[in-house]
């Protein structure tokens, strides 16, 4: 059977039974909004990870079908009361248990604090949307009392979950923030040390820019004695890049300087001829790290240009001394 009818195409459509409207018959619109709070809440539920959350959205779109069927059957003699008031309890439930974990809000909230959120709230909109249009629809057909009840529920539902959302990832924020300050170890000098798991964000942030420029690229970090703590290598990256980013990485460390500065030192300057010492890399994409002015490692990063090279080094020199200062905002 094929998806096209062409049955539409003077602009008329089915309602729940068979018979006919115009596609701007206020049911249409109102079922046809419902279906859009339907697909924007599937959208949100593919970014969600907690299972409890993806359960309550599900049950909440299989509602929703039947909203949509009641909607398509008024003033038809299919006409059938499907949403009952079980389902406006459900969503009160649901209501009640998030509104007890988030924090009481003080001012309204700006959409988009995640992903999930984002399209939580895109959904929310839509159903106000859909339920303007069933309050405009009471004034010509009997509409059911839960029917409407049950939109003016949905919306708050949907914006209880989002904020849910929104807390969840503050709290993950302020884990991961505790977790670089435990990481900043003090060794015997007084001095912070590069371990694992700031050597994890740096490369997570080398990832993310050559991801964005769509450069693969392989990534070193070493600690303040040019030993390597951690490498990546991505998918699709040369080989010889294994070891131009690790030597751009201890060199970094080594000399203190950025490479591309060695560059022009090792040409006319003060330490001409180094570039044909062992392990030393005299081209742009090898940067110290420094915590407090103090050098705690480097990193090293091959895989394109010298430019797309220093693009991503530098990206994540900065978002590292931002996490050094303000914690891992990201």
């Amino acid at each position: 059977m094929k998806i096209y009818t062409k049955t539409g195409d003077k602009g008329q459509t089915s309602l729940l039974g068979g018979s006919r409207t115009s596609k701007s018959d206020l049911r249409v619109w109102s079922y046809g909004t419902c279906d859009s709070v339907n697909s924007t809440l599937g959208f949100a539920r593919s970014f969600i990870k907690d299972e409890e959350i993806k359960t309550i959205i599900f049950k909440i779109q299989k509602t929703l079908f039947e909203a949509g069927a009641e909607l398509a059957s008024l003033g038809t003699d299919k006409f059938k009361e499907r949403i009952v008031k079980e389902d406006i309890d459900y969503l009160e439930t649901v209501i009640d248990k998030l509104d007890m974990i988030i924090p009481k809000l003080n001012s309204f909230i700006v959409p988009g604090g995640t992903i999930e959120s984002g399209a939580l709230d895109v959904a929310r909109t839509k159903a106000r949307e859909a339920e303007r249009y069933i309050v405009e629809l009471c004034e010509s057909y009997d509409v059911s009392a839960n029917l409407s009840k049950y939109f003016n529920r949905l919306s708050d539902a949907i914006y209880t979950i989002a904020r849910y959302e929104d807390y969840k990832n503050v709290l993950i924020k302020v884990k991961e923030n505790v977790v670089v300050a435990l990481s900043l170890k003090i060794n015997k000098r007084g001095s912070e040390k590069m371990n694992r798991e700031l050597s994890e964000k740096i490369i997570k942030r080398c990832i993310e820019k050559a991801l964005q420029i769509e450069v693969p690229m392989v990534i070193w970090v070493m600690d303040e004695h040019g030993n390597p703590v951690m490498f990546e290598r991505m998918d699709g990256s040369l080989l010889a890049s294994i070891e131009i980013a690790k030597g751009k990485a201890y060199s970094a460390v080594a000399f203190k300087l950025p490479t591309h500065e060695l560059n022009e030192l090792a040409k006319n300057g003060e330490l001409y001829g180094i570039n044909n010492l062992e392990n030393v890399i005299t081209f742009g994409g090898g940067y110290p790290l420094k915590i407090n002015n103090l050098i705690v490692g480097a990193v090293g990063v091959s895989g394109g240009t010298v430019a797309q090279d220093m693009e991503v080094a530098i990206y994540a020199v900065k978002k590292f001394e931002e996490m050094i200062s303000y914690g891992d905002q990201k």
